[in-house]
């Protein structure tokens, strides 16, 4: 397979931007709102969590992500600061107001302009002395599919089917995200059916190649920093492996689950996600956005466990300065 780089200028960021922005109709609601399908769909912290294995993977089967994280990123060293940081700011252009959306955009571009090098050896599609770049157009398309794609699969693995309107009115949605980063509307399937397609072409696509440095990268991410958390890994282990693609399971040596293991899971997490409070079921952030998008501050609990997770007290939250 043979795709042509196409590289996205900062003015193709700034027309990007703009693109999304046009779309807004309420700068306090950002890009999405309270009824849309991205706050329903992200909403469901405990849930979207169980995801993080399976995106993770398929974006580290692309071969200039693991590159790019070999050469540019902290994540060897320090793990959880980095994904505090990739959390920091989806979380922020999906429930943030437009200023705080725009600032993450911003930063993760400024971070992205540094990421570039060379392939060190035949990886696919991708020859020994090709060059890489993080504001590729095709590989940034593909680490935003790998979220959207989770997000509804997650969802239907937990909840059931959600309709064709329904997922077709949230990837619409998604291509504002989409568009935050630049990436151009020419490369982004135009209908959900086109981006099912577009996800299993690349799932057996020579784009993606998982050689014995992808292995070791996989394995590091699903090590437990912490011998408590052994089981919540062997757990997300599980519904990875259950999610990915027959080649890209086997690919990275991981074995589908024992089906009754795997309901009998998947039912104790419905139940016991039921009865948590909001800002543990929803996650702060989700809280933060509907308080502000009614004219109220954060909480102090969301506050408190804002600033366990992210480092700071507020993301998403009503300015101090406002009402």
């Amino acid at each position: 397979m043979t795709i042509t780089s196409e590289v996205v200028t900062k003015d193709d960021f700034e027309e990007g931007l703009n693109r999304a922005l046009a779309k807004v109709t309420n700068s306090e609601h950002g890009l999405f709102g309270p009824s849309s399908m991205m706050w329903r769909l992200a909403r469901h912290a405990l849930i979207g969590a169980h995801g993080s294995g399976r995106a993770l993977l398929l974006q580290i089967a692309h071969p200039w992500v693991t590159q790019g994280i070999a050469e540019h990123s902290a994540t060897r060293h320090d793990p959880l600061g980095r994904a505090v940081r990739t959390f920091t700011a989806v979380i922020s252009i999906v429930y943030g107001n437009v200023q705080q959306a725009v600032r993450q955009a911003r930063i993760v571009r400024a971070v992205h302009d540094n990421v570039e090098g060379v392939v060190k050896t035949d990886s696919g599609m991708f020859a020994k002395g090709s060059r890489y770049q993080a504001n590729e157009a095709h590989a940034m398309l593909w680490v935003h599919a790998t979220l959207w794609d989770t997000s509804v699969v997650m969802h239907e693995l937990f909840y059931g089917p959600l309709s064709s309107y329904e997922k077709e009115k949230f990837y619409e949605e998604t291509k504002l995200f989409a568009f935050m980063f630049g990436i151009p509307e020419g490369v982004i399937p135009p209908t959900w059916q086109d981006f099912v397609e577009y996800n299993r072409m690349m799932w057996d696509s020579d784009q993606l190649f998982v050689n014995a440095e992808t292995r070791d990268l996989a394995k590091f991410l699903f090590d437990p920093l912490h011998p408590i958390l052994s089981p919540a890994m062997a757990w997300l282990k599980m519904i990875t492996a259950e999610t990915l693609s027959d080649r890209l399971r086997s690919d990275f040596a991981l074995e589908k689950p024992n089906p009754t293991v795997l309901k009998a899971g998947i039912g104790m997490v419905r139940s016991a996600q039921i009865i948590l409070p909001p800002v543990i079921r929803f996650g702060p952030s989700y809280v933060e956005a509907t308080r502000r998008v009614s004219g109220k501050h954060s909480t102090r609990m969301t506050r408190k466990i804002t600033k366990t997770l992210f480092g700071k007290e507020e993301l998403v939250a009503l300015s101090r300065q406002q009402k």
